[in-house]
């Protein structure tokens, strides 16, 4: 399976990253899935102006996007709690890019430092990823103050690491399960 992790977050000192590459590392070392961290931080896209199949100058960072997202089984969005929302840079990369979300199953971990672990975020992902045309992932992992589950970039705290694991093997079951269909449905459409 091909998998991307977006990490959501533009600021430098940024804990929600740490999750992402969490997330990453996971995903990088289990069998017959291929993983791409994708991160809004580094492509810097700028302000919406037009879709990227419209834009007259596409940079090398927004068509990397497209083909990835593209080629891709299924989605992982990392993002912060943001004064009661999802990351504004997060919305911004995603709203260059419609088509290639299509039909794919799409994750949601959320990071907060507050008790509340960015419930709020995921609520609102949630509504966005159906109107992509995707598939959001009803389990979702919420991740409450961050800043007490890892030590020098390492997870520390092992009740997370139980939930970041159940929430990932029902990620892949479900991606599984989408990419079977699609692909017999395509089967049956050349037949």
């Amino acid at each position: 399976m091909n998998i991307v992790v977006v990490s959501g977050s533009p600021r430098p000192q940024r804990t929600s990253h740490q999750v992402a590459l969490e997330v990453y590392n996971r995903l990088n070392n289990m069998e017959n899935v291929s993983v791409t961290l994708l991160d809004v931080r580094e492509a810097d896209f700028p302000n919406l102006d037009y879709v990227y199949k419209k834009n007259p100058s596409v940079s090398d960072e927004m068509k990397k996007f497209s083909e990835t997202i593209a080629a891709s089984d299924g989605i992982i969005i990392v993002s912060p709690e943001y004064n009661g929302s999802f990351s504004g840079a997060l919305k911004n990369a995603i709203d260059y890019f419609y088509g290639e979300f299509s039909k794919k199953v799409i994750g949601v971990v959320s990071v907060s430092t507050g008790k509340m672990g960015g419930k709020r975020a995921v609520m609102d992902l949630q509504k966005l990823i159906l109107a992509l045309g995707a598939f959001p992932l009803p389990k979702y992992l919420t991740t409450p103050e961050v800043q007490n589950l890892f030590s020098n970039g390492l997870l520390v705290d092992d009740r997370y690491r139980k939930q970041m694991e159940v929430f990932i093997n029902e990620f892949l079951w479900l991606t599984e399960a989408v990419k079977n269909q699609k692909e017999k449905s395509l089967y049956n459409i050349a037949v």
